[in-house]
């Protein structure tokens, strides 16, 4: 039966009182009353459900930045915005400590569980060092790059574990003592300071380029930013990607408010 011809139909007019669109409307009407308003009670659900819909995702995106997060995600975060930035950020520790208990007692359950659940934890486990791996790997050949510059800038020095701090000095130490006795030596006692300026300002300390180019996404709104001197303001909106240099958006990525990608 064509539902165009009911709806558009009056059952009750003389001049389609003896039509068969008539009668099928007439019959129709008699089974289901409130059948006529299927379609405009349609529409309306789908309107208000489309709203609705857009303002739950609303509040999700606002109640997103109010959620406190596990430290797998804070541990994931910190692990890509350390391989994308050029120089060491704030150590995570105490989400690598509360991940190495978890994956330690998940360790002591998987003899006791179905092999099929024993796997899946096993990979769940494994999935975490992995993480934890990786970041420490990451932080620890940018001490090796810039050892010395970061064991002598208080600001970097705070941002290291003690092991780490311990791994840098000791890096620093072993570092003199190979170039002291390569050459260091052989050379006058004024021209042996491996922390000297050097000639016109050249640093002979090398530190990690604040200036390299990153990828960032933005993750709660900002509002305008000054990303150059000499252009106008840029609003910086949750979930925009920009390409930058680093050392513009260095403090918002401390703040949290951007994430490198």
């Amino acid at each position: 039966m064509d539902t165009d011809s009911v709806y558009e139909t009056n059952p009750g007019s003389a001049a389609n009182a003896g039509s068969p669109a008539a009668a099928e409307a007439a019959e129709y009407s008699a089974l289901a009353p409130g059948a006529m308003d299927i379609e405009n009670d349609i529409h309306l659900t789908d309107e208000r459900g489309r709203i609705n819909a857009d303002d739950e995702e609303e509040e999700e995106e606002d109640d997103d930045e109010d959620l406190v997060e596990d430290d797998l995600t804070i541990l994931t975060r910190a692990w890509i915005n350390e391989r994308g930035a050029p120089d060491i950020l704030e150590y995570e520790g105490a989400a690598i400590e509360n991940l190495m208990e978890l994956a330690d007692f998940q360790m002591q359950r998987i003899p006791t569980q179905p092999a099929l659940v024993a796997n899946i934890l096993k990979m769940d486990v494994d999935r975490v060092k992995y993480l934890v791996r990786s970041y420490l790997r990451t932080r620890l050949s940018k001490i090796e790059q810039h050892a010395r510059h970061y064991t002598i800038d208080p600001g970097y020095r705070g941002r290291m574990s003690q092991g780490e701090l311990d791994y840098a000095n000791g890096f620093v130490d072993l570092g003199d003592k190979h170039t002291q006795r390569s050459f260091l030596d052989q050379l006058p006692p004024h021209l042996r300071d491996v922390n000297d300026s050097g000639i016109k300002g050249l640093d002979m300390v090398t530190k990690p380029d604040l200036d390299a180019a990153v990828f960032c996404r933005v993750r709660s709104n900002v509002g305008e930013f000054q990303f150059e001197a000499s252009e106008d303001p840029i609003v910086m909106k949750r979930n925009n990607l920009f390409i930058t240099r680093y050392s513009i958006i260095r403090n918002l990525l401390e703040d949290g408010k951007v994430e490198l990608i």
